[in-house]
């Protein structure tokens, strides 16, 4: 909950202090004359200036489309579940659980628990995406331990 809140709190400063277009009646006429704005009339300084106001409003509209939700996050992998063959399941030196998958992916276990694997042959397991951007692997039975994709 409280990360949501500061999130939402960060999300809503940021666009508070989204970019403004610069306001050419503040340049000096050194700034002008090196910019070459000089050379402008006061008609075509202000369409220039209305010009840059609409484009950092579509800018602007941009970014907070872009941001709502923050499905920007998600777009380029769609999580789903899927099963694959069990090929191998062996622990490390450190007492860390990986499973090898027939489709060449490593899993590793970072939750407590076991699931139920059969011991003869290769198993059909489930991964499935669960909260906050975590998966979990179920085997036969109801039990599942949340993974993590090695390679």
């Amino acid at each position: 909950m409280i990360k949501k809140l500061s999130l939402l709190l960060l999300t809503f400063t940021l666009s508070l202090t989204q970019a403004k277009s610069p306001d050419l009646t503040k340049m000096t006429e050194d700034e002008k004359l090196v910019t070459g704005l000089s050379k402008l009339t006061p008609e075509e300084l202000n369409a220039l200036s209305d010009w840059l106001k609409n484009e950092q409003m579509n800018i602007d509209r941009e970014i907070r489309k872009r941001n709502a939700g923050f499905e920007s996050r998600t777009q380029g992998s769609e999580r789903r579940t899927f099963q694959a063959r069990l090929e191998k399941m062996y622990d490390d030196k450190l007492g860390d659980t990986y499973y090898e998958l027939d489709n060449g992916q490593i899993w590793k276990r970072i939750s407590a628990g076991s699931i139920f694997l059969k011991k003869d042959g290769r198993q059909l397991v489930s991964i499935e995406p669960a909260m906050l951007g975590s998966w979990t692997m179920s085997g036969d039975g109801n039990r599942s331990v949340k993974v993590k994709r090695i390679k």
